[in-house]
């Protein structure tokens, strides 16, 4: 009987395990939406700029996502494809992504993972990984720099602006800061630890906020 039960137990631990969606590809239309995953709950809100707009925003996308009355997420898409925008952000351990395909409008949620990019917001830290094998980010602060690379006398100086960045990351019970300004980020700008490599894609500095794009890999898949 006890055999029964563990065997049982086991099937039913599995098939949780297995039941758990790996992804969810939600299609959105204009207006909000009530959306479940896992142990989040989201409010998305897709707005559409029709006519009735300025002219300057005809066709633009705007989604906003709010957990428990928390915006957790937005992402501002314009027709002007030069202005950057992340498509894909995190949230805690949960990454974020707004798609379009062939004009219809999709949200992607999935569990963070190894070597997946996304868009870190200075306005919270995230998980990357699972429990046995996880590492915590978090940029901690951000400083605009601006003036003048010499002395007023000098007739070739430069004028210069630069983002002072400094990201937190954690490691079981280990932690260590980082250092780096904007400027040393071309793409291949890599902040080595034990086990994992943090790449730093690009940023984008505003006022009130900032983003680092980023891939976590751990050595061990690599």
């Amino acid at each position: 009987m006890r055999r029964v039960v563990i065997l049982m137990l086991v099937l039913l631990v599995s098939f949780n395990i297995c039941g758990q969606e790996p992804m969810k590809k939600i299609a959105l239309q204009e207006g909000i939406h009530n959306i479940e995953y896992d142990h989040l709950n989201l409010t998305a809100l897709l707005q559409v700029y029709n006519e009735e707009s300025a002219t300057h925003l005809i066709g633009d996308l705007f989604l906003s996502l709010e957990h428990d009355g928390e915006e957790v997420a937005s992402f501002y898409v314009e027709i002007d494809t030069s202005a950057k925008e992340y498509l894909t952000k995190i949230y805690k351990n949960y990454l974020l992504t707004f798609m379009i395909e062939n004009s219809n409008r999709y949200l992607i949620i999935e569990k963070a993972d190894f070597g997946k990019k996304f868009a870190l917001s200075s306005n919270r830290s995230a998980t990357i990984g699972n429990p046995h094998h996880a590492i915590e980010l978090a940029i901690t602060d951000y400083i605009y720099e601006s003036g003048y690379d010499g002395p007023p006398e000098d007739e070739n100086r430069n004028y210069f602006t630069d983002v002072h960045y400094t990201l937190k990351v954690k490691v079981k019970d280990v932690v260590k800061n980082f250092s780096f300004y904007s400027s040393e980020i071309k793409g291949d700008f890599i902040i080595e630890l034990q086990d994992y490599e943090i790449q730093i894609l690009s940023d984008l500095y505003k006022n009130s906020y900032c983003l680092i794009e980023m891939v976590v890999h751990r050595k061990e898949d690599k």
